[in-house]
């Protein structure tokens, strides 16, 4: 049954996400912003109801849980708990695959753009270790253990290396900005500002300064890179207060104003990323040398696992 549910949702990712652009092109904002909220729905709401479902087993003290109605079909070898097992290793090995081979292979450039792709691959694999828990009934130890915490760095690596990627501009397509490219963007929203809005240089200036911390970029470490991001994301709003004060004094309102307020947040975007693009390319290359052990040691002993598990006969409905 869950497995059944699981490919429902895994088929409507695919066309949401794929077959919704003609020819695999762009994707509409507003389609993107369905098969977004679709994966995120998909994945909270599965992780959900096996949860609700098995709770009162779940908090069931480990020597009681034999003597508890649903032991026979959670156990890590029952028909579910065992379903949760193999339905979310599956998961992680697709998404992995699909999405490396996306990144790869020639024959599959055209296939939809890769931050699509890369959203898959993310919902994937954040609802197969939910399930994966969910099949370990919370008991870790021994081979599984390590199975499991370099099962958890995976995910946690992966949350901080997309973070790291959407820092670094793309194009329609995917494939990365240069500074060139990112630097006339930025070049033709300050003209539209100064001749289209009549923005002096000192109002720019405070639109630039929103976005560039007070320390040489070159000198920041990785921390404070970050810590720089997250503050400044929260705080811009507020630090553009002022700016929108003044040109509402200047009779700036409705339509225009708002026009004026997208494309300075867009400006503030472009100038931060131009700042930092060289650190967070070199950041994500780091990022990629912690991701892989890692995600290496959790494919081997998964394999190790199943294995072990087919050689005792747990083939589960195959």
């Amino acid at each position: 049954m869950w497995a059944h549910i699981y490919r429902m949702d895994i088929h409507a990712a695919l066309f949401i996400g794929f077959f919704a652009c003609p020819g695999g092109g762009v994707m509409a904002k507003d389609v993107h912003k369905v098969y977004v909220v679709f994966l995120l729905a998909a994945g909270l709401l599965s992780a959900l109801v096996v949860g609700i479902h098995g709770a009162g087993y779940y908090s069931t003290p480990l020597e009681d849980r034999p003597f508890h109605p649903q032991y026979n079909s959670l156990k890590p070898t029952g028909f579910l708990g065992q379903g949760y097992g193999v339905v979310g290793s599956l998961m992680i090995t697709v998404g992995v695959i699909m999405y490396s081979s996306r990144k790869r292979w020639r024959a599959m450039a055209n296939m939809g753009r890769i931050k699509n792709w890369l959203e898959f691959h993310i919902f994937l694999c954040l609802l197969g270790p939910i399930l994966v828990v969910y099949h370990t009934t919370f008991k870790f130890g021994g081979l599984v253990a390590v199975s499991f915490w370099s099962m958890a760095a995976v995910v946690l690596s992966g949350v901080i290396g997309r973070y790291f990627y959407v820092q670094i501009p793309k194009g329609i397509h995917g494939n990365e900005l240069s500074s060139r490219e990112l630097v006339a963007e930025n070049e033709k929203i300050g003209e539209t500002l100064r001749k289209q809005f009549g923005l002096d240089a000192d109002l720019l200036k405070l639109i630039d300064s929103a976005a560039l911390p007070s320390k040489p970029v070159a000198e920041m470490g990785l921390m404070e890179v970050m810590s720089f991001f997250i503050v400044n994301d929260i705080t811009r709003r507020s630090r553009l207060h002022s700016l929108f004060e003044k040109l509402q004094k200047r009779g700036l309102h409705g339509q225009m104003l708002h026009r004026i307020r997208t494309m300075a947040a867009r400006r503030i975007m472009l100038t931060r990323r131009i700042a930092f693009l060289q650190q967070f390319k070199r950041i994500f290359h780091y990022w990629h040398v912690v991701h892989l052990p890692f995600s290496i040691v959790m494919f081997v002993i998964l394999s190790i696992h199943v294995g072990v598990a087919i050689a005792f006969g747990y083939t589960w409905i195959f």
